[in-house]
Protein backbone atom coordinates (compact mmCIF):
# COMPACT_ATOMS: atom_id res chain seq x y z
CA UNK A 1 0.00 0.00 0.00
CA UNK A 2 1.69 3.03 -1.27
CA UNK A 3 0.71 6.58 0.63
CA UNK A 4 -0.96 8.95 -0.69
CA UNK A 5 0.06 12.05 1.18
CA UNK A 6 -2.10 14.82 0.11
CA UNK A 7 -5.40 12.81 1.73
CA UNK A 8 -3.57 12.59 5.14
CA UNK A 9 -3.20 16.21 5.26
CA UNK A 10 -6.75 16.74 3.99
CA UNK A 11 -8.03 14.33 6.75
CA UNK A 12 -6.37 16.35 9.46
CA UNK A 13 -7.68 19.18 8.13
CA UNK A 14 -11.04 18.07 8.01
CA UNK A 15 -10.67 17.20 11.94
CA UNK A 16 -10.23 20.89 13.05
CA UNK A 17 -12.53 22.12 10.67
CA UNK A 18 -15.63 24.13 11.79
CA UNK A 19 -18.06 21.40 10.68
CA UNK A 20 -16.56 19.09 13.16
CA UNK A 21 -17.92 21.31 16.67
CA UNK A 22 -20.56 20.42 18.40
CA UNK A 23 -19.19 21.59 22.21
CA UNK A 24 -19.73 24.85 23.07
CA UNK A 25 -17.49 27.23 23.21
CA UNK A 26 -18.21 27.93 27.13
CA UNK A 27 -17.67 24.58 28.30
CA UNK A 28 -14.55 23.83 30.40
CA UNK A 29 -11.18 23.40 29.19
CA UNK A 30 -9.63 20.32 28.39
CA UNK A 31 -8.54 18.59 31.77
CA UNK A 32 -5.76 15.46 32.33
CA UNK A 33 -8.35 12.96 32.85
CA UNK A 34 -9.99 13.91 29.05
CA UNK A 35 -7.25 12.00 27.41
CA UNK A 36 -8.43 8.52 25.91
CA UNK A 37 -6.38 7.27 23.41
CA UNK A 38 -4.24 4.01 24.16
CA UNK A 39 -1.72 4.60 21.07
CA UNK A 40 -1.81 7.76 19.91
CA UNK A 41 -0.12 10.69 21.86
CA UNK A 42 -1.95 12.94 24.07
CA UNK A 43 -1.76 16.40 23.28
CA UNK A 44 -2.32 17.75 26.86
CA UNK A 45 0.39 18.45 28.92
CA UNK A 46 0.18 16.76 32.53
CA UNK A 47 2.01 15.00 34.89
CA UNK A 48 1.16 11.38 35.02
CA UNK A 49 2.88 8.02 35.75
CA UNK A 50 2.30 5.18 33.21
CA UNK A 51 2.98 1.89 33.28
CA UNK A 52 2.04 -0.49 29.70
CA UNK A 53 2.19 -4.00 28.69
CA UNK A 54 2.54 -4.68 25.09
CA UNK A 55 1.91 -8.16 23.98
CA UNK A 56 2.86 -8.55 19.60
CA UNK A 57 3.07 -11.30 17.36
CA UNK A 58 4.39 -12.31 14.22
CA UNK A 59 6.73 -9.34 12.80
CA UNK A 60 7.91 -10.80 9.14
CA UNK A 61 11.12 -7.73 8.49
CA UNK A 62 12.13 -6.49 12.06
CA UNK A 63 15.01 -4.46 10.76
CA UNK A 64 12.87 -2.76 8.05
CA UNK A 65 14.50 0.36 7.91
CA UNK A 66 16.01 0.01 11.36
CA UNK A 67 12.85 1.10 13.42
CA UNK A 68 12.62 -2.29 15.47
CA UNK A 69 16.08 -3.31 15.85
CA UNK A 70 19.38 -3.00 14.43
CA UNK A 71 19.96 -4.80 10.68
CA UNK A 72 20.43 -8.27 11.28
CA UNK A 73 23.79 -10.30 10.44
CA UNK A 74 22.67 -11.48 6.87
CA UNK A 75 22.56 -7.96 5.83
CA UNK A 76 25.79 -6.37 7.30
CA UNK A 77 28.13 -9.35 7.62
CA UNK A 78 28.57 -8.48 11.20
CA UNK A 79 28.55 -11.83 13.11
CA UNK A 80 25.28 -10.96 14.84
CA UNK A 81 22.26 -13.25 14.41
CA UNK A 82 20.92 -14.56 11.70
CA UNK A 83 17.95 -12.24 9.38
CA UNK A 84 14.88 -13.19 11.26
CA UNK A 85 11.69 -14.93 9.95
CA UNK A 86 9.05 -13.46 12.49
CA UNK A 87 9.38 -12.24 15.76
CA UNK A 88 7.06 -11.82 18.54
CA UNK A 89 7.83 -9.58 21.56
CA UNK A 90 6.42 -8.21 24.61
CA UNK A 91 7.84 -4.59 26.41
CA UNK A 92 6.88 -3.46 29.96
CA UNK A 93 7.07 0.39 29.74
CA UNK A 94 7.62 2.79 32.52
CA UNK A 95 6.57 6.36 31.61
CA UNK A 96 6.95 9.26 33.73
CA UNK A 97 5.26 13.03 32.53
CA UNK A 98 5.96 16.29 34.78
CA UNK A 99 4.19 19.60 33.72
CA UNK A 100 6.76 22.55 33.80
CA UNK A 101 3.42 24.10 33.80
CA UNK A 102 0.21 24.15 32.54
CA UNK A 103 1.51 24.47 28.92
CA UNK A 104 4.90 22.35 28.51
CA UNK A 105 5.61 18.95 30.05
CA UNK A 106 8.70 16.88 30.02
CA UNK A 107 8.53 13.04 29.50
CA UNK A 108 10.66 9.98 30.15
CA UNK A 109 9.31 6.64 28.51
CA UNK A 110 11.90 3.30 29.57
CA UNK A 111 11.14 0.02 27.87
CA UNK A 112 11.91 -3.10 29.08
CA UNK A 113 11.45 -6.10 25.98
CA UNK A 114 11.28 -9.63 26.15
CA UNK A 115 11.41 -10.78 22.30
CA UNK A 116 10.49 -14.40 20.95
CA UNK A 117 12.29 -14.63 17.62
CA UNK A 118 12.24 -17.67 15.34
CA UNK A 119 15.66 -18.30 14.41
CA UNK A 120 17.84 -16.46 17.28
CA UNK A 121 17.54 -17.15 20.95
CA UNK A 122 14.95 -15.63 23.29
CA UNK A 123 16.32 -12.50 24.94
CA UNK A 124 15.28 -9.74 27.52
CA UNK A 125 16.25 -6.48 28.40
CA UNK A 126 16.28 -2.93 28.49
CA UNK A 127 15.38 -1.15 25.19
CA UNK A 128 15.51 2.06 23.82
CA UNK A 129 15.28 4.81 26.03
CA UNK A 130 12.92 7.60 25.01
CA UNK A 131 13.05 11.62 26.32
CA UNK A 132 10.95 14.38 24.92
CA UNK A 133 8.97 17.39 25.94
CA UNK A 134 5.26 18.87 24.89
CA UNK A 135 4.16 22.44 24.53
CA UNK A 136 1.07 23.76 23.77
CA UNK A 137 0.72 26.01 20.56
CA UNK A 138 -2.65 26.94 20.32
CA UNK A 139 -5.67 26.20 22.54
CA UNK A 140 -9.62 27.04 22.84
CA UNK A 141 -11.63 25.49 25.67
CA UNK A 142 -12.39 22.58 23.06
CA UNK A 143 -9.63 22.15 21.20
CA UNK A 144 -5.64 22.05 21.89
CA UNK A 145 -2.77 22.23 19.48
CA UNK A 146 0.71 20.17 20.55
CA UNK A 147 4.15 20.09 19.60
CA UNK A 148 6.13 17.78 20.80
CA UNK A 149 10.03 15.81 20.23
CA UNK A 150 10.87 12.92 21.27
CA UNK A 151 14.29 11.50 21.09
CA UNK A 152 15.34 8.04 21.41
CA UNK A 153 18.53 6.63 22.71
CA UNK A 154 20.70 3.23 22.14
CA UNK A 155 20.27 2.09 25.00
CA UNK A 156 19.20 -1.60 24.16
CA UNK A 157 22.05 -3.84 23.78
CA UNK A 158 21.94 -4.03 20.09
CA UNK A 159 23.99 -7.23 19.79
CA UNK A 160 20.88 -8.74 21.58
CA UNK A 161 18.22 -7.56 19.27
CA UNK A 162 17.11 -4.90 22.12
CA UNK A 163 17.53 -2.06 20.55
CA UNK A 164 18.58 0.24 17.15
CA UNK A 165 22.01 1.35 17.75
CA UNK A 166 21.32 4.74 16.84
CA UNK A 167 19.95 7.87 17.99
CA UNK A 168 16.68 8.72 16.31
CA UNK A 169 14.48 12.45 16.46
CA UNK A 170 10.57 12.46 16.17
CA UNK A 171 8.96 16.07 15.93
CA UNK A 172 5.09 15.56 16.13
CA UNK A 173 2.29 17.74 16.00
CA UNK A 174 -0.74 16.75 18.95
CA UNK A 175 -4.16 17.57 18.60
CA UNK A 176 -7.73 16.89 20.00
CA UNK A 177 -10.81 18.30 19.90
CA UNK A 178 -13.74 17.55 22.00
CA UNK A 179 -16.93 16.82 19.54
CA UNK A 180 -19.40 16.77 22.71
CA UNK A 181 -19.67 15.96 26.50
CA UNK A 182 -18.80 12.36 25.57
CA UNK A 183 -17.15 12.55 22.62
CA UNK A 184 -13.28 13.60 22.34
CA UNK A 185 -10.87 12.97 19.18
CA UNK A 186 -7.28 13.13 18.68
CA UNK A 187 -4.78 12.95 16.54
CA UNK A 188 -1.24 13.07 15.86
CA UNK A 189 1.64 13.76 12.64
CA UNK A 190 4.90 12.44 13.51
CA UNK A 191 8.22 12.01 11.65
CA UNK A 192 10.69 9.53 12.72
CA UNK A 193 14.58 10.59 11.53
CA UNK A 194 17.39 8.40 12.37
CA UNK A 195 20.88 9.18 12.97
CA UNK A 196 23.59 7.27 12.34
CA UNK A 197 21.96 4.36 11.30
CA UNK A 198 23.57 1.29 9.66
CA UNK A 199 25.49 1.99 6.62
CA UNK A 200 25.76 -1.54 3.54
CA UNK A 201 26.58 -1.07 0.05
CA UNK A 202 23.39 -0.39 -1.03
CA UNK A 203 22.55 2.08 1.03
CA UNK A 204 21.87 3.73 4.36
CA UNK A 205 20.04 1.04 5.95
CA UNK A 206 17.58 3.31 8.76
CA UNK A 207 15.20 5.35 6.86
CA UNK A 208 12.84 8.31 7.70
CA UNK A 209 9.30 7.18 8.68
CA UNK A 210 5.89 9.74 8.27
CA UNK A 211 3.56 8.36 11.56
CA UNK A 212 -0.01 9.40 11.27
CA UNK A 213 -2.96 8.53 13.37
CA UNK A 214 -6.48 9.56 14.77
CA UNK A 215 -9.03 8.22 17.63
CA UNK A 216 -12.23 8.44 18.81
CA UNK A 217 -13.13 8.19 22.22
CA UNK A 218 -16.89 7.95 23.41
CA UNK A 219 -18.35 7.97 27.02
CA UNK A 220 -20.48 4.97 27.27
CA UNK A 221 -21.22 5.38 30.89
CA UNK A 222 -20.51 8.50 33.26
CA UNK A 223 -20.57 9.38 36.78
CA UNK A 224 -19.54 11.60 39.44
CA UNK A 225 -20.10 13.35 43.00
CA UNK A 226 -21.89 15.88 43.66
CA UNK A 227 -20.71 19.06 42.54
CA UNK A 228 -19.05 17.27 39.38
CA UNK A 229 -16.25 15.98 41.36
CA UNK A 230 -14.57 12.65 41.11
CA UNK A 231 -15.52 11.93 37.35
CA UNK A 232 -15.59 8.00 36.57
CA UNK A 233 -15.88 6.88 32.98
CA UNK A 234 -16.20 3.91 30.68
CA UNK A 235 -14.74 5.24 27.66
CA UNK A 236 -15.15 2.80 23.89
CA UNK A 237 -11.52 3.97 22.23
CA UNK A 238 -11.18 3.30 18.20
CA UNK A 239 -8.15 4.29 16.72
CA UNK A 240 -6.21 4.15 13.22
CA UNK A 241 -2.88 4.61 13.23
CA UNK A 242 -0.39 4.68 9.66
CA UNK A 243 3.56 4.52 9.47
CA UNK A 244 4.68 6.01 5.77
CA UNK A 245 8.54 4.32 5.09
CA UNK A 246 10.19 7.56 2.88
CA UNK A 247 13.69 5.28 2.56
CA UNK A 248 15.29 2.33 4.15
CA UNK A 249 15.85 -1.11 3.67
CA UNK A 250 15.38 -4.57 4.93
CA UNK A 251 16.33 -7.95 4.87
CA UNK A 252 14.52 -11.00 3.52
CA UNK A 253 16.10 -14.40 4.57
CA UNK A 254 16.69 -17.08 1.85
CA UNK A 255 18.16 -19.58 4.24
CA UNK A 256 19.53 -18.54 7.87
CA UNK A 257 22.78 -17.08 6.47
CA UNK A 258 21.96 -15.07 3.64
CA UNK A 259 19.27 -13.23 3.44
CA UNK A 260 18.39 -10.52 0.33
CA UNK A 261 18.00 -6.61 0.99
CA UNK A 262 15.39 -5.07 0.01
CA UNK A 263 14.07 -1.32 -0.63
CA UNK A 264 11.06 -0.46 1.64
CA UNK A 265 10.72 2.91 0.70
CA UNK A 266 6.84 3.59 -0.02
CA UNK A 267 5.54 0.83 2.18
CA UNK A 268 2.62 2.07 4.32
CA UNK A 269 1.37 -0.01 7.01
CA UNK A 270 -2.15 0.89 8.66
CA UNK A 271 -3.26 -0.83 11.79
CA UNK A 272 -7.15 -0.84 13.30
CA UNK A 273 -6.89 -0.22 17.69
CA UNK A 274 -9.91 -0.86 19.55
CA UNK A 275 -10.12 -0.65 23.13
CA UNK A 276 -11.86 0.10 26.61
CA UNK A 277 -10.91 2.83 29.01
CA UNK A 278 -11.60 3.17 32.56
CA UNK A 279 -11.31 6.77 34.21
CA UNK A 280 -11.81 7.16 37.76
CA UNK A 281 -11.03 10.81 38.60
CA UNK A 282 -7.24 10.45 38.68
CA UNK A 283 -7.00 7.30 38.26
CA UNK A 284 -7.10 5.58 34.53
CA UNK A 285 -7.02 2.16 32.98
CA UNK A 286 -7.08 0.78 29.29
CA UNK A 287 -7.12 -2.50 27.52
CA UNK A 288 -6.61 -2.39 23.56
CA UNK A 289 -6.40 -4.78 20.71
CA UNK A 290 -4.68 -3.70 17.70
CA UNK A 291 -4.76 -5.13 14.55
CA UNK A 292 -3.05 -4.86 10.95
CA UNK A 293 -4.98 -3.54 8.10
CA UNK A 294 -2.59 -4.02 5.17
CA UNK A 295 0.25 -6.14 4.05
CA UNK A 296 3.01 -4.46 5.30
CA UNK A 297 3.31 -4.94 9.00
CA UNK A 298 5.04 -4.06 12.07
CA UNK A 299 3.17 -7.15 13.83
CA UNK A 300 -0.22 -8.75 12.88
CA UNK A 301 -1.59 -8.26 16.06
CA UNK A 302 -1.12 -6.45 19.60
CA UNK A 303 -2.47 -6.57 23.08
CA UNK A 304 -1.78 -3.79 25.04
CA UNK A 305 -3.03 -3.24 28.96
CA UNK A 306 -1.93 0.13 30.93
CA UNK A 307 -2.45 1.63 34.64
CA UNK A 308 -2.12 5.23 34.94
CA UNK A 309 -1.74 8.37 37.31
CA UNK A 310 -2.85 11.48 36.26
CA UNK A 311 -2.10 14.86 38.55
Amino acid sequence: MKLNLSSVLLVLLAIGSPAFVFAQDDDPPFSTSDTNVGYIDSAIPMTQVRVRFDSAFDNPTPDRAEFFYRASTAATGVPLSPAETGVDYQELWSYLELALSSEVSVFVDIPFRFIDPELNPNRSGLGDIQLGMKGVLWSQPNQILSAQLRTYLPTGDADRLLGTDHVSLEPALLYARRLSDRTIIESEFRVWVPINGTVVPEGDFAGSILRFGMGIGHDLYQTSDCCGQNPRRLTAVAEFVGWSILDGLATVPDTPTQAQIIDVSGDTIVNGKFGLRWTDSDRSIFAGYGRSLTGDVWYNDIVRLEYAMRF
